[in-house]
């Protein structure tokens, strides 16, 4: 029978990962059960053996200060023949990537519910100094009675820095690794935030923001470059979930905001969206694809063969009055011909409706006989069409260059549709812009949708677009919605922001939202 620090006798091996074996052990001192993980020093230099031992220690120590209902409490760090083992609460449980593989997504309001306990742990972990940096499912328990916990304190910041393979890559998936940790910055709390929301995306979406692959090298190049895909069946949590992975660790919900909003959309309340766009990462240069290891070592640290191209990131305006303010648009040598085509293309119209209202006229001159004075005629003319009340009030009177016609839509029943539905749309729409302008498309109403080619071409001149405030919905007799939406958005060559206004029309008459009209900067 094999006994640790002459009290923990190891039963059964509960599982094992790169990290350690995790067994179930009883205290034969308190009597009571507990989890031993013994951890695991593979392909470490026995240079570094000394150190990797004395961190563990350490850690563990630290992490036995954390005292929280849903955190995995550590009771003692032990030696085994030279080996570091960290003794743990033991609870009864499956880990919520057991539960994934045999469930699959779960509803968005069930994983809130997760996520706003494991927030509340991570939360308290952050006010004691402690930064987990290894959250993922795996490492997230759900008891037999619902109760959730957070595992693992302690463990990943004591060994990973050194638990490496021969090759330098790191053991284990970085597919809930935040980006800044894949470029080299040492792990803070927001780190732990955006593996948070990775661990609710992977939830409710069915796999990790950065999508499922064997390939570890390709991953984690997707994670540098911060690739995630915007969620698709989250819900009422969308808003959070692309806060909480944004590339900006300072744009990221700290965990004790993240376990409020949670908490609130688990009990089906609603909280108002705050969309963060991530913004467009830089491409690293060629040669950034092992990570460094040894001693000393702050995770995975890319080797770029040149200095990076970068840029100070541009201050965001402030404004007084957002009624007064009228963007001020860069000028774009690829959008002059535009331009003049719309114009030419007003003059055209108006001329054709004035040599209209000409002939119209004198038809009825002639009809009514010579009795008929000119303000009859004039009375007789239809009148432009005026804009509607519905119709939301533009913030300038400069020409547009990129307005979409408007589907031509039949009186109908009103949109079974309601505005929160409307406003939750948009938002998803515009969280996968800039930067996912082509499947943007599925989102328009076939007849009405622009090609590929021009989304691109438009799209490709920002780095990032961040909504300002929730959309403005304004429902319409036809079934249909106009919406307008205020953001800052970031053009790709003077790295200039710019307050902007998006106005829309959305079908509602079918069995799905679809966008007829865009118009915007």
């Amino acid at each position: 029978m094999n006994k640790l620090g002459d009290r923990y006798v190891l039963l059964d091996q509960l599982g094992a990962g790169a990290m350690g074996v995790v067994w179930r052990a009883r205290d034969e001192l308190l009597h009571r059960d507990v989890a031993v993980k013994q951890m695991l020093l593979n392909d470490v230099q026995p240079a570094e053996a000394h150190e990797a031992v004395q961190r563990a220690m350490r850690e563990g120590r630290i992490a036995a200060r954390l005292q929280h209902p849903n955190a995995i409490a550590v009771y003692d760090v032990v030696l085994d023949n030279g080996k570091p083992c960290l003794v743990m609460e033991f609870l009864p449980s499956k880990n919520l990537s057991a539960i994934l593989d045999e469930r699959g997504p779960m509803p968005p309001q069930e994983a809130a519910r997760i996520g706003s306990l494991a927030a509340s742990a991570l939360a308290a972990a952050h006010t004691a100094g402690i930064v987990h940096r290894d959250i993922k499912p795996a490492n997230v328990l759900i008891g037999r009675d619902g109760l959730v916990k957070i595992t693992d304190f302690g463990i990943s910041r004591a060994l990973g820095d050194v638990a490496v393979t021969k090759t330098g890559m790191l053991a284990g998936t970085p597919a809930y690794l935040a980006p800044e940790l894949a470029r080299g910055a040492d792990p803070a709390p927001p780190s732990d935030v955006f593996s948070l929301g990775a661990t609710i995306y992977a939830m409710t979406e069915g796999e990790p923001p950065f999508g499922k692959s064997t390939n570890d090298l390709g991953l984690l190049y997707k994670v540098a470059r911060g690739e995630t895909r915007p969620p698709m069946r989250s819900g009422p949590l969308t808003p959070l979930l692309l806060r909480m992975l944004a590339n900006e660790p300072s744009q990221r919900p700290t965990a004790a905001q993240a376990a409020a909003e949670l908490k609130a959309i688990s009990e089906g309340q609603v909280v108002p969206a705050t969309a963060v766009i991530p913004p467009r990462p830089m491409t690293p240069p060629s040669g950034t694809a092992v990570m460094g290891a040894g001693p000393g070592t702050q995770g995975p640290r890319p080797m770029p063969t040149q200095p990076p191209r970068t840029r100070p990131p541009a201050p965001q305006p402030e404004y007084d009055d957002y009624d007064d303010y009228e963007p001020e648009p860069a000028p774009k040598k690829s959008r002059g011909l535009a331009v003049a085509a719309s114009i030419l293309a007003v003059l055209l119209i108006a001329g054709v409706a004035y040599a209209i209202i000409q002939t119209q006229g004198k038809k009825d001159n002639s009809a009514a006989g010579p009795s008929t004075s000119t303000s009859k005629t004039t009375s007789q003319t239809q009148p432009p069409p005026s804009t509607t009340k519905d119709s939301p009030t533009p913030t300038s009177e400069k020409p547009t260059s990129e307005t979409y016609p408007s589907k031509p839509t039949s009186e109908a029943p009103a949109s079974k549709f309601t505005k929160a539905q409307v406003a939750e749309f948009v938002q998803r729409y515009f969280a996968k812009l800039p930067k996912n302008s082509a499947e943007s498309i599925e989102d328009w109403d076939p007849e009405s949708a622009p090609t590929e080619n021009a989304e691109k071409s438009y799209w490709g001149d920002y780095t990032k677009l961040v909504l300002k405030g929730n959309p403005l919905v304004t429902a319409s007799d036809d079934g249909t919605f106009q919406v307008t939406q205020a953001g800052d958005l970031t053009e790709a060559e003077t790295n200039k922001t710019s307050r902007v206004e998006f106005t829309l029309k959305i079908s509602g008459k079918g069995d799905k939202l679809l966008i007829l009209s865009l118009k915007r900067p």
